[in-house]
């Protein structure tokens, strides 16, 4: 199979996970009177997830051409599910990225420099 079939099935799987995680995040919950709605609550989130939604599809598009270029992924179905499972795997990694509040000034001084004594 050519390096761009293997990118096209890539793709195409990229799209179905895609889909299918968008599917999840858009089922109606008690907070929208349940309704079906967008996953951003804010206009202006849209192109933040509209950017993480095309970073992990040519993530996967990525993936399953590299495997076609190895001769890793042979056939249609394994370029598939190359793209399939790189959105996954993305989304499950940074599932696991704790993100902490910002660490406050120090108060030494009531601007909140620190004060070193020099």
């Amino acid at each position: 199979m050519s390096l761009w079939m293997a990118a096209m099935w890539g793709m195409v799987g990229s799209a179905v996970a895609e889909a299918l995680n968008l599917s999840a995040m858009m089922r109606p919950t008690s907070e929208s009177g349940g309704r079906w709605q967008w996953p951003w609550r804010d206009q202006r989130d849209r192109p933040i997830v509209v950017f993480a939604v095309l970073l992990r599809a040519a993530a996967g598009t990525g993936l399953a051409a590299a495997a076609g270029a190895g001769g890793l992924a042979d056939t249609a179905f394994a370029s598939f599910t190359f793209g399939v499972a790189a959105p996954l795997v993305i989304a499950k990694m940074f599932d696991q990225v704790r993100v902490e509040p910002p660490a406050e000034p120090p108060a030494d001084t009531p601007d909140g420099e620190h004060d070193d004594g020099a």
